[in-house]
């Protein structure tokens, strides 16, 4: 029964097929490549998309094998050719982690903090593109993976000790993972399932989305909770209730401090701290 806390080598196929106007043209490549990378916590694979979905999925072996599919949809012929030519999937190989994202002259990629400028001079493209990448990964990799429209990041079946997963406009689910987690979204739900649970401080943030998230029965957890119109339900017993104080400290012409406070519940002996947020959602916290 949930009680409810009171708590404020590419291999590439070509299609070219007709479009849904008699105008609009679309061009679709499939990219498959397999990249040597160790199974080991040391080891970093990043997917920074834009438009589309990526899929990553976990197997107890040495190389991240990629399928990727990318889309080019445009009024003319002229512009869909251009968008050919343009838009690409970039692969950067490093000697503990691959970078991917894509690439064309309008998309300006910070590669060494691993973000987009949008606040860049350059024209809107006169094409649109999807890019849905599916990865099979070498399962004790760190992961961090992120999309921003038509699509949601999905995670299963890892071990690794770092998971970073973000989107805009679509969901997230991880499902049977490991280790200490970061999720940011903004309009979509979170799932999450743990086949261990995370022995690090962990954050959970929804804007407009409930959070669903089932944890090992074992959990030790000091858990936070922050919403303006949520609320957060579990199925675990509650040993205690209490508030914790944080200070952030400000920067420029900001105040110098920040106090804010939040209700915390612990479950267990309250080994490691569970951070949640929402603004228009729900948390829930079950049990395996």
């Amino acid at each position: 029964m949930m009680k409810q806390l009171v708590l404020g080598m590419a291999l590439i196929f070509l299609i070219s097929v007709p479009g849904c106007t008699a105008q609009e043209t679309e061009f679709t490549e499939v990219i498959k490549k397999e990249i040597q990378m160790g199974n080991q916590n040391g080891n970093t694979l990043v997917v920074k998309n834009v438009f589309g979905s990526v899929s990553v999925e976990g197997y107890n072996g040495n190389t991240i094998q990629l399928d990727a599919e990318k889309t080019i949809t445009a009024d003319t012929k002229e512009e869909l050719e251009l968008g050919k030519k343009e838009l690409k999937l970039n692969i950067i190989e490093e000697s503990n982690r691959v970078v991917l994202h894509p690439d064309a002259p309008y998309i300006d990629f910070d590669g060494k903090n691993l973000k987009y400028n949008w606040c860049n001079n350059h024209d809107e493209p006169s094409y649109e593109h999807v890019l849905n990448i599916k990865i099979k990964v070498p399962n004790k990799l760190k992961l961090n993976i992120s999309t921003v429209n038509n699509g949601e990041v999905v995670i299963k079946e890892t071990r690794g000790t770092d998971i970073k997963a973000e989107n805009i406009n679509g969901g997230i689910a991880l499902t049977n993972v490991t280790g200490k987690t970061k999720v940011h979204c903004i309009n979509g739900a979170v799932d999450i399932s743990y086949a261990d649970n995370p022995n690090s401080a962990s954050e959970y943030y929804s804007l407009n989305g409930d959070i669903n998230i089932s944890y090992q029965k074992s959990l030790s957890a000091n858990i936070s909770f922050k919403s303006m119109n949520g609320e957060m339900f579990t199925d675990f017993e509650v040993n205690k209730q209490f508030m914790r104080t944080k200070k952030k400290t400000g920067k420029g012409n900001k105040p110098k401090y920040k106090y804010e406070a939040r209700p915390v519940v612990q479950i267990g002996s309250g080994v490691v701290d569970f951070d949640f947020e929402t603004l228009n959602g729900n948390v829930f916290i079950k049990k395996i």
